[in-house]
Protein backbone atom coordinates (compact mmCIF):
# COMPACT_ATOMS: atom_id res chain seq x y z
CA UNK A 1 0.00 0.00 0.00
CA UNK A 2 1.38 3.09 -1.17
CA UNK A 3 1.73 6.14 1.26
CA UNK A 4 -0.54 9.05 0.63
CA UNK A 5 0.89 12.42 0.25
CA UNK A 6 -0.64 15.54 0.37
CA UNK A 7 2.24 18.70 -0.44
CA UNK A 8 1.18 22.36 1.04
CA UNK A 9 3.55 24.79 -0.34
CA UNK A 10 2.84 28.40 -1.45
CA UNK A 11 5.90 28.47 -3.42
CA UNK A 12 5.09 27.04 -7.03
CA UNK A 13 8.68 25.98 -7.82
CA UNK A 14 9.02 23.79 -4.14
CA UNK A 15 5.32 22.07 -4.72
CA UNK A 16 7.30 20.70 -8.36
CA UNK A 17 9.83 19.73 -7.20
CA UNK A 18 8.49 17.80 -3.69
CA UNK A 19 5.63 16.29 -6.29
CA UNK A 20 8.17 15.34 -8.41
CA UNK A 21 10.03 13.78 -6.12
CA UNK A 22 7.18 11.92 -4.61
CA UNK A 23 5.91 10.43 -7.93
CA UNK A 24 9.83 9.12 -8.44
CA UNK A 25 9.11 7.15 -5.45
CA UNK A 26 7.26 3.87 -5.61
CA UNK A 27 6.36 3.89 -2.25
CA UNK A 28 4.68 6.96 -2.29
CA UNK A 29 1.25 8.51 -4.03
CA UNK A 30 0.91 12.00 -4.73
CA UNK A 31 -2.94 13.10 -3.43
CA UNK A 32 -2.99 16.30 -4.13
CA UNK A 33 -1.08 19.93 -4.35
CA UNK A 34 -2.14 23.25 -2.08
CA UNK A 35 -0.70 26.52 -2.10
CA UNK A 36 -2.23 28.12 1.18
CA UNK A 37 -3.24 27.16 4.54
CA UNK A 38 -7.04 26.82 4.18
CA UNK A 39 -6.82 24.99 1.30
CA UNK A 40 -4.67 22.34 3.14
CA UNK A 41 -7.04 21.86 5.71
CA UNK A 42 -10.16 21.26 3.71
CA UNK A 43 -7.92 18.74 1.26
CA UNK A 44 -6.82 16.77 4.78
CA UNK A 45 -10.24 16.09 5.34
CA UNK A 46 -11.26 15.36 1.72
CA UNK A 47 -8.48 13.55 0.48
CA UNK A 48 -7.43 11.96 3.83
CA UNK A 49 -3.73 11.44 3.29
CA UNK A 50 -1.30 9.57 4.87
CA UNK A 51 1.23 12.07 5.67
CA UNK A 52 1.12 15.98 4.78
CA UNK A 53 4.65 18.41 4.12
CA UNK A 54 3.30 21.66 5.07
CA UNK A 55 5.34 25.40 4.35
CA UNK A 56 5.17 27.62 7.40
CA UNK A 57 4.91 30.55 5.49
CA UNK A 58 1.58 31.06 3.05
CA UNK A 59 -0.77 33.35 2.26
CA UNK A 60 -4.23 33.23 3.66
CA UNK A 61 -4.00 30.89 5.91
CA UNK A 62 -0.23 30.25 7.70
CA UNK A 63 1.27 26.83 8.04
CA UNK A 64 1.11 27.18 11.97
CA UNK A 65 -2.61 28.06 12.07
CA UNK A 66 -3.49 25.23 9.43
CA UNK A 67 -1.24 23.06 11.23
CA UNK A 68 -3.25 23.76 14.88
CA UNK A 69 -6.89 23.42 12.89
CA UNK A 70 -5.35 19.37 11.04
CA UNK A 71 -4.17 18.31 14.49
CA UNK A 72 -8.12 19.76 15.91
CA UNK A 73 -10.07 18.26 13.22
CA UNK A 74 -8.29 15.41 11.35
CA UNK A 75 -4.73 14.55 13.49
CA UNK A 76 -2.62 12.57 10.82
CA UNK A 77 1.44 13.11 10.92
CA UNK A 78 2.40 16.47 9.75
CA UNK A 79 6.42 17.28 8.51
CA UNK A 80 6.61 21.04 8.30
CA UNK A 81 8.88 22.61 5.77
CA UNK A 82 10.76 25.91 7.17
CA UNK A 83 13.31 28.38 6.14
CA UNK A 84 16.80 28.03 7.70
CA UNK A 85 16.35 31.40 9.49
CA UNK A 86 16.12 32.11 13.52
CA UNK A 87 12.46 33.50 12.83
CA UNK A 88 12.04 29.61 10.59
CA UNK A 89 13.60 28.10 13.60
CA UNK A 90 10.97 29.69 16.29
CA UNK A 91 8.11 28.84 14.21
CA UNK A 92 9.31 24.91 13.85
CA UNK A 93 9.78 24.57 17.13
CA UNK A 94 6.07 25.96 17.67
CA UNK A 95 4.90 23.78 15.33
CA UNK A 96 6.58 20.84 17.11
CA UNK A 97 4.52 21.99 19.65
CA UNK A 98 1.36 21.81 18.08
CA UNK A 99 1.64 18.49 17.06
CA UNK A 100 4.34 18.16 14.15
CA UNK A 101 6.32 15.29 13.65
CA UNK A 102 9.55 16.39 12.06
CA UNK A 103 10.48 19.15 9.65
CA UNK A 104 12.42 20.02 6.77
CA UNK A 105 14.92 23.23 6.28
CA UNK A 106 14.85 24.82 3.35
CA UNK A 107 18.81 25.56 2.13
CA UNK A 108 18.88 28.81 0.92
CA UNK A 109 15.06 29.97 0.79
CA UNK A 110 12.13 28.96 -1.51
CA UNK A 111 13.55 29.58 -5.15
CA UNK A 112 16.95 28.91 -4.18
CA UNK A 113 18.60 25.24 -6.51
CA UNK A 114 19.85 24.60 -2.86
CA UNK A 115 16.44 22.85 -2.08
CA UNK A 116 17.90 19.92 -4.38
CA UNK A 117 19.87 18.86 -1.89
CA UNK A 118 16.89 17.66 0.67
CA UNK A 119 15.28 15.26 -1.82
CA UNK A 120 16.47 11.83 0.20
CA UNK A 121 16.12 13.69 3.92
CA UNK A 122 12.45 14.54 2.85
CA UNK A 123 11.42 11.39 1.13
CA UNK A 124 12.68 9.10 4.09
CA UNK A 125 10.85 11.48 6.56
CA UNK A 126 7.98 10.78 4.46
CA UNK A 127 8.03 7.24 4.55
CA UNK A 128 8.96 7.27 8.67
CA UNK A 129 6.44 9.43 8.93
CA UNK A 130 3.78 7.31 8.11
CA UNK A 131 4.33 5.01 11.16
CA UNK A 132 5.04 7.82 13.50
CA UNK A 133 3.18 8.20 16.68
CA UNK A 134 1.36 11.17 17.21
CA UNK A 135 1.46 13.11 20.73
CA UNK A 136 0.15 15.55 22.82
CA UNK A 137 0.90 19.00 22.90
CA UNK A 138 4.48 19.67 24.61
CA UNK A 139 5.60 22.88 25.99
CA UNK A 140 9.47 23.86 24.16
CA UNK A 141 9.77 27.25 25.49
CA UNK A 142 8.26 27.12 29.13
CA UNK A 143 9.61 28.89 32.08
CA UNK A 144 11.73 26.53 34.64
CA UNK A 145 9.43 24.42 36.59
CA UNK A 146 9.46 21.73 39.65
CA UNK A 147 10.81 18.34 38.67
CA UNK A 148 8.51 15.51 37.64
CA UNK A 149 10.16 13.23 40.07
CA UNK A 150 9.51 15.74 43.20
CA UNK A 151 12.34 18.47 43.08
CA UNK A 152 14.69 17.08 45.75
CA UNK A 153 18.32 17.54 44.65
CA UNK A 154 20.62 14.70 44.55
CA UNK A 155 22.56 14.74 47.84
CA UNK A 156 25.81 12.75 46.22
CA UNK A 157 28.29 13.32 43.35
CA UNK A 158 29.13 11.43 40.45
CA UNK A 159 31.67 10.71 38.14
CA UNK A 160 29.58 9.35 35.55
CA UNK A 161 28.64 11.49 32.16
CA UNK A 162 25.28 10.87 29.94
CA UNK A 163 25.38 10.86 26.79
CA UNK A 164 22.06 10.97 24.17
CA UNK A 165 21.49 10.39 20.71
CA UNK A 166 17.95 11.50 19.93
CA UNK A 167 16.62 12.50 16.15
CA UNK A 168 13.03 12.13 15.02
CA UNK A 169 10.47 13.33 18.25
CA UNK A 170 13.79 13.99 19.79
CA UNK A 171 12.84 17.53 21.05
CA UNK A 172 9.52 16.71 22.28
CA UNK A 173 11.71 13.47 24.64
CA UNK A 174 14.46 16.11 25.52
CA UNK A 175 11.98 18.48 26.56
CA UNK A 176 10.54 16.30 29.16
CA UNK A 177 13.52 14.77 30.41
CA UNK A 178 14.71 17.98 31.37
CA UNK A 179 11.45 19.09 32.80
CA UNK A 180 12.30 16.19 35.07
CA UNK A 181 15.71 16.36 36.42
CA UNK A 182 15.93 17.60 40.24
CA UNK A 183 17.83 20.78 41.14
CA UNK A 184 21.50 19.73 40.82
CA UNK A 185 21.88 17.45 38.85
CA UNK A 186 25.30 15.77 39.26
CA UNK A 187 26.27 14.20 35.92
CA UNK A 188 27.46 16.20 33.04
CA UNK A 189 25.03 15.63 29.57
CA UNK A 190 26.45 15.33 26.07
CA UNK A 191 23.61 15.30 23.51
CA UNK A 192 23.68 14.18 19.90
CA UNK A 193 20.01 15.37 18.07
CA UNK A 194 20.19 15.35 14.44
CA UNK A 195 19.38 19.30 13.75
CA UNK A 196 20.19 21.65 11.29
CA UNK A 197 23.08 24.37 12.91
CA UNK A 198 20.77 27.15 12.09
CA UNK A 199 18.27 25.63 14.59
CA UNK A 200 20.68 23.90 17.50
CA UNK A 201 21.37 26.98 19.02
CA UNK A 202 17.55 27.99 19.56
CA UNK A 203 16.75 24.54 20.93
CA UNK A 204 19.65 24.25 23.32
CA UNK A 205 18.27 27.48 25.04
CA UNK A 206 14.70 26.11 24.97
CA UNK A 207 16.11 23.20 26.92
CA UNK A 208 18.03 25.79 29.82
CA UNK A 209 14.06 27.40 30.05
CA UNK A 210 12.56 24.26 31.05
CA UNK A 211 15.38 22.71 32.47
CA UNK A 212 16.78 23.01 36.00
CA UNK A 213 20.64 23.02 34.51
CA UNK A 214 22.21 24.92 31.15
CA UNK A 215 22.21 23.31 28.32
CA UNK A 216 24.35 25.25 25.07
CA UNK A 217 25.41 24.06 22.14
CA UNK A 218 29.02 22.46 22.48
CA UNK A 219 32.65 24.15 21.45
CA UNK A 220 35.92 22.87 20.81
CA UNK A 221 37.82 22.74 24.03
CA UNK A 222 34.43 22.97 26.20
CA UNK A 223 34.89 20.80 29.57
CA UNK A 224 32.02 18.74 30.57
CA UNK A 225 30.90 19.30 34.19
CA UNK A 226 27.96 18.79 36.70
CA UNK A 227 24.91 21.05 36.03
CA UNK A 228 26.08 21.24 31.92
CA UNK A 229 24.51 20.21 29.04
CA UNK A 230 26.05 20.32 25.72
CA UNK A 231 24.62 19.89 22.60
CA UNK A 232 26.35 18.72 19.08
CA UNK A 233 26.70 22.03 16.52
CA UNK A 234 24.78 21.06 13.80
CA UNK A 235 27.40 20.62 11.08
CA UNK A 236 30.39 18.72 13.23
CA UNK A 237 30.39 15.35 14.59
CA UNK A 238 31.52 15.70 18.14
CA UNK A 239 33.93 13.75 20.06
CA UNK A 240 34.72 13.18 23.10
CA UNK A 241 39.01 14.03 23.65
CA UNK A 242 40.10 11.76 27.34
CA UNK A 243 38.14 12.32 30.28
CA UNK A 244 36.90 15.87 30.26
CA UNK A 245 37.27 17.82 27.18
CA UNK A 246 35.18 18.13 24.18
CA UNK A 247 36.62 18.24 20.50
CA UNK A 248 35.42 17.75 16.69
CA UNK A 249 35.29 15.19 13.90
CA UNK A 250 34.99 16.92 10.61
CA UNK A 251 34.83 13.56 8.60
CA UNK A 252 31.54 13.39 6.39
CA UNK A 253 28.27 12.56 7.52
CA UNK A 254 27.91 8.76 9.19
CA UNK A 255 24.42 7.17 8.53
CA UNK A 256 23.39 10.42 6.60
CA UNK A 257 24.06 12.50 9.24
CA UNK A 258 26.32 14.79 10.43
CA UNK A 259 26.79 15.27 13.46
CA UNK A 260 26.53 11.52 14.36
CA UNK A 261 25.61 9.65 17.73
CA UNK A 262 27.46 6.58 16.41
CA UNK A 263 30.69 8.58 16.21
CA UNK A 264 30.13 10.75 20.06
CA UNK A 265 29.66 7.24 21.11
CA UNK A 266 32.81 4.98 19.64
CA UNK A 267 34.76 8.09 21.13
CA UNK A 268 33.22 7.74 24.50
CA UNK A 269 33.42 3.44 25.15
CA UNK A 270 36.92 4.67 24.39
CA UNK A 271 37.62 7.61 27.16
CA UNK A 272 34.65 6.56 29.73
CA UNK A 273 33.88 3.10 29.42
CA UNK A 274 31.92 2.53 32.72
CA UNK A 275 32.17 6.00 33.46
CA UNK A 276 29.13 6.50 30.86
CA UNK A 277 25.63 6.21 30.70
CA UNK A 278 24.14 5.63 27.10
CA UNK A 279 20.40 6.93 26.26
CA UNK A 280 19.07 6.00 22.96
CA UNK A 281 16.11 7.96 22.51
CA UNK A 282 13.19 8.49 19.63
CA UNK A 283 14.72 8.58 15.88
CA UNK A 284 14.41 7.00 12.42
CA UNK A 285 17.05 5.10 10.96
CA UNK A 286 19.80 3.26 13.22
CA UNK A 287 22.57 5.92 14.10
CA UNK A 288 23.88 5.21 17.81
CA UNK A 289 23.14 1.32 17.74
CA UNK A 290 26.49 0.65 16.93
CA UNK A 291 28.18 3.27 19.09
CA UNK A 292 26.02 2.22 22.31
CA UNK A 293 27.00 -1.72 21.41
CA UNK A 294 30.72 -0.50 21.47
CA UNK A 295 29.96 1.70 24.54
CA UNK A 296 28.10 -1.80 26.38
CA UNK A 297 31.45 -3.62 25.56
CA UNK A 298 33.60 -1.22 27.35
CA UNK A 299 30.96 -1.82 30.73
CA UNK A 300 28.89 1.39 29.85
CA UNK A 301 25.22 0.79 30.92
CA UNK A 302 22.79 2.19 28.00
CA UNK A 303 19.10 3.04 28.34
CA UNK A 304 16.51 2.21 25.21
CA UNK A 305 13.67 4.69 25.26
CA UNK A 306 10.53 2.13 24.88
CA UNK A 307 8.44 1.95 21.55
CA UNK A 308 5.34 3.27 23.74
CA UNK A 309 6.78 6.57 24.07
CA UNK A 310 9.12 7.15 21.31
CA UNK A 311 7.74 9.24 17.98
CA UNK A 312 9.76 6.80 15.52
CA UNK A 313 10.98 3.52 17.10
CA UNK A 314 14.32 3.57 14.96
CA UNK A 315 16.77 4.31 16.83
CA UNK A 316 15.79 2.76 20.01
CA UNK A 317 15.21 -0.41 18.14
CA UNK A 318 18.02 -0.89 16.25
CA UNK A 319 20.52 -0.64 19.77
CA UNK A 320 17.89 -3.27 21.25
CA UNK A 321 18.36 -5.42 18.09
CA UNK A 322 22.03 -5.43 18.28
CA UNK A 323 21.73 -6.50 22.34
CA UNK A 324 22.93 -3.47 23.78
CA UNK A 325 20.69 -2.32 25.56
CA UNK A 326 20.85 -2.53 29.31
CA UNK A 327 17.00 -1.47 29.80
CA UNK A 328 14.07 -0.27 28.24
CA UNK A 329 12.28 2.77 29.94
CA UNK A 330 9.69 5.04 29.16
CA UNK A 331 10.54 8.95 28.91
CA UNK A 332 8.73 9.82 31.83
CA UNK A 333 10.82 7.08 33.44
CA UNK A 334 14.58 8.01 31.76
CA UNK A 335 15.31 10.45 34.66
CA UNK A 336 14.89 8.56 37.56
CA UNK A 337 16.41 5.59 36.00
CA UNK A 338 19.65 7.59 35.17
CA UNK A 339 19.88 9.17 38.94
CA UNK A 340 19.77 4.63 39.77
CA UNK A 341 23.00 5.01 37.93
CA UNK A 342 24.73 7.81 38.88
Amino acid sequence: MKIRVLVVDDSPFIRRIISDWIKSDSRLLLVGVAGNGKDAVKMAQDLKPDVITLDVEMPVMDGLTALEEIMKSNPLPVLMVSSLTTKGANTTFRALELGAIDFIAKPGGSKSLDFMQVKEELLEKIIASKEAKLSTKVSLSSNKKESIIGGKPISRTSDKVIVIACSTGGPKALTTLFESLPPNFSAPILIVQHMPAGFIDNFAKRLSKVGPIKCKVAEKGDKFMPGMALMAPGDKHMVVNGDKLIDFDDSPKLHGVKPSADILFYSVAKNLGKKAVGVVLTGMGVDGADGALEMFKQGSIILTESRDTCTIYGMPRATVEKQASSKIVRIENMVSELIKEL
